[in-house]
């Protein structure tokens, strides 16, 4: 049984340095908070004007 978790470490060794997922899904969601609160807020009044639509075709005479 040794020799068996023996090679299984030798094949894949753990990994504690790295963070588990949890800790990554927190920090991700504290960053789009961040980001969140430093946006700026535009108000519906600031929208550019709206592009002239497109000529219509006349229409014809009977």
């Amino acid at each position: 049984m040794d020799t068996l978790h023996t090679v299984l470490r030798a094949i894949a060794p753990e990994k504690k340095s790295s963070p588990d997922h949890l800790t990554v899904f927190r920090e991700f969601l504290a960053h789009l908070d961040r980001i969140q609160h430093k946006a700026p807020v535009r108000s519906a009044s600031a929208k550019p004007p709206r592009k002239p639509s497109r000529r219509k075709m006349p229409k014809r005479g009977k």
